[in-house]
């Protein structure tokens, strides 16, 4: 019996190796998984949304226009806004803008709030807009920053 006792003993022994071998392997395990999370780094930084109110513009004057020297062609246009205006473009169309080429754009308002315009810039009217083809004068305005017109 005497054997049999010292055989229980020692596979209790393997067991208790077995076991902090199991153990000290998760724990290697636990620790390089930690590494590895903690390497990892985000800088700070903010989300969110908000709403503020927008507002239009209104042309306070009457609108004067420049023509050219055969008097067939608009190739300015001057006005005062209600308020100043980082950038201004206008468009003097037939109709409402068909698209991004008929627009100018006029840049910041000047003393008083006016605005001051030469149709030249447009890529629709490189010599100005023709004489029955600028029925509507259409502005776009903005506070801060540049108007975008796609």
């Amino acid at each position: 019996m005497l054997k049999l006792f010292g055989r229980r003993k020692l596979a209790s022994r393997k067991q208790r190796v077995a076991a902090l071998t199991v153990f000290a392997l998760a724990a290697v395990i636990g620790v390089g998984a930690y590494a590895f999370t903690a390497s990892n780094t985000v800088p700070a930084h903010k989300a969110g949304a908000g709403a503020g109110a927008v507002t239009g513009y209104e042309v306070t004057s009457h609108v004067s226009y420049t023509w050219d020297a055969s008097g067939e062609k608009v190739v300015a246009a001057h006005f005062k806004l209600n308020e100043a205006a980082s950038d201004v473009q206008v468009a003097l169309t037939p109709a409402a803008p068909g698209s991004a080429e008929d627009w100018t754009d006029c840049g910041a308002t000047g003393a008083g709030d006016e605005v001051a315009c030469e149709f030249t810039k447009a890529a629709a009217f490189k010599e100005g807009v023709p004489n029955g083809e600028g029925d509507k004068l259409s502005v776009a305005a903005v506070s801060e920053g540049k108007v975008v017109i796609e």
